[in-house]
């Protein structure tokens, strides 16, 4: 790397930190402020303090594409400004040269963003909704209507959920090869025992009634038991029933690509879990075109402009990929489109106008 290189790079992450430290900073601010007015029961404002601190991996995760425009674009301003660029260019620096060492913080970002999504994010976001459910007295994750599971032809109900592995309130219903109910389940408690070999994880059902269902023919009967414990192998873990706990784009890309060919397996709608897996995927091939946009822009419509047009600029063009990003997701899940595409759309359409920008100002 040239001395060119080092000091363009230098500048151009410095105002990357700048730009990360002022936006993550009012977004935690506005978090704390909306979670103070959602105080209730023992959620008070130390709680809601440590919620923030929880969910702010994510919050800076989610902010990271947009902090690489800003950033690129201001920190090349403030070269073009200064008649930098210029004096580059007339010595021979070449504007792919500057592409090359405006990604080299770029890619510092991308790997930021790979560490906080893939591993410290999710946990972090997954402890602090558990706090909070806890802290309000609120069952964890779900609403008052409890949470329905599949696994194969059973058909799982739960009230709430313990981080520990504990179900509340919990029915399962068995449907036999013809689509006629089996057995009916009733319980008052599920605990998560584990899995051991090749076999189903196993669940032990703790105070309740089993109602076997045998046909002949037309006629029905049925057999009901009460029991006080009973195991159950069920092919579900706790690892998987957190995902009524958190939002799929808050999950581990390896999370989401996992209870999404889980759900698929099942017969159930897996694009949510496929549409956020492919939006982290691609979040560093995202943050790579937007700052190639950015380069384009500085020695393009934004050559000569002031730093407040420029960051307006910025701010102007990361609102409207924003937009458009979340429409065609929102499009590809009402209308069953292929997730990767509606990822991929908006991406290809800008490295396509980075390009043709740079290249026709070369």
């Amino acid at each position: 790397m040239g001395k060119l290189d080092r000091y363009i790079a230098r500048h151009v992450l410095a105002a990357m930190l700048l730009v990360l430290l002022v936006l993550g900073g009012l977004d935690m601010v506005f978090t704390l402020i909306d979670e103070l007015g959602d105080s209730e029961g023992g959620y008070g404002t130390l709680a809601a303090f440590k919620y923030v601190l929880y969910t702010a991996p994510r919050h800076v995760y989610e902010l990271l594409s947009p902090t690489a425009l800003i950033g690129s674009l201001a920190g090349l301003g403030s070269l073009a400004a200064a008649n930098e660029l210029v004096g580059m260019q007339a010595a021979g620096y070449s504007r792919w040269q500057l592409t090359r060492a405006v990604m080299q913080p770029a890619i510092l970002v991308m790997l930021l963003g790979f560490v906080l999504g893939e591993y410290l994010a999710p946990q972090l976001e997954l402890q602090a909704e558990v706090d909070k459910s806890l802290a309000r007295g609120q069952s964890i994750g779900l609403s008052r209507y409890g949470h329905w599971e599949r696994d194969g032809q059973s058909f799982l109900h739960f009230n709430t959920i313990e981080t520990s592995g504990v179900l509340h309130g919990v029915t399962l219903f068995e449907f036999d090869d013809q689509q006629r109910l089996s057995q009916q389940l009733l319980a008052e408690q599920a605990v998560y025992v584990g899995a051991t070999g090749g076999s189903k994880p196993e669940w032990q059902l703790i105070n309740g009634s089993r109602i076997e269902f045998n046909y002949n023919g037309s006629d029905v009967s049925n057999n009901r038991q009460q029991f006080s414990q009973l195991s159950l192998p069920l092919d579900l873990t706790p690892d998987l029933l957190q995902v009524v706990i958190v939002d799929p784009d808050r999950l581990s890309i390896s999370d989401l690509w996992r209870f999404g060919n889980r759900f698929l397996q099942q017969g159930l709608d897996a694009s949510p879990y496929f549409l956020g897996f492919w939006k982290k995927a691609l979040q560093p091939v995202n943050t790579a075109v937007l700052v190639l946009v950015a380069i384009s822009f500085i020695f393009g419509p934004l050559r000569s402009a002031s730093m407040g047009s420029r960051l307006f600029s910025a701010i102007s063009l990361g609102l409207i990929v924003t937009i458009v990003q979340r429409l065609l997701q929102n499009l590809s899940l009402v209308y069953h489109l292929q997730p990767l595409a509606a990822v991929l759309l908006p991406i290809v359409l800008c490295l396509l106008a980075g390009i043709v920008l740079l290249r026709r100002r070369a």
